[in-house]
């Protein structure tokens, strides 16, 4: 499964029936998502953006996108650009720490984009040689269909090759 997930990812980059098949994927192996709606809308090279609907389900008391909605959106977004950029059939990702700053309310669908500099992907593969794991701090931006900033989500994620891992699947 973890080998096809990372052959969907680089392939949903050039092709929008592999970005529906990933999309299927990842709400079957990541059940929390699938009632929320949360989908993977673009792959580059350079960025993953993630959406999340304004919709009932993500609703909180005030009838906007729940803190935990946005939250998620930003981590769904965060983890696939680094399973882009280093396969999960090689890496195991674990977030250690999420920060989040909310800076507006969400009354309107929102997409998360994050990135991963060429220079942060060289400095993991890097210290990785020399060490079993290290950690990563990714950002992902949430905004709404106006393009207003919705909140600012940073991930760190720990990063380690699976012959590392004491404790697999």
């Amino acid at each position: 499964m973890i080998k096809k997930l990372a052959t969907l990812i680089q392939k949903a980059e050039h092709s929008k029936l592999y970005l529906w098949l990933l999309n299927r994927v990842m709400s079957h192996a990541v059940p929390f998502n699938k009632p929320h709606g949360f989908k993977v809308i673009d792959i580059t090279s350079h960025h993953v953006t993630t959406f999340a609907a304004y919709r009932k389900k993500n609703f909180n008391h005030v009838r906007g996108i729940h803190a935990c909605a946005i939250a998620t959106v930003g981590e769904l977004a965060a983890g696939i650009v680094l399973m882009y950029h280093f396969s999960p059939a090689k890496f195991r990702f674990i977030m250690s720490n999420m920060q989040i700053e909310y800076h507006y309310q969400a009354k309107k669908n929102i997409t998360a984009m994050a990135t991963l500099a060429a220079e942060d992907k060289i400095n993991i593969l890097k210290t990785l040689e020399n060490t079993d794991k290290t950690t990563q701090l990714v950002i992902s931006e949430i905004r709404d269909g106006d393009h207003q900033l919705i909140a600012t989500v940073k991930t760190t994620w720990q990063i380690k090759s699976w012959k590392n891992v004491k404790t697999k699947l």
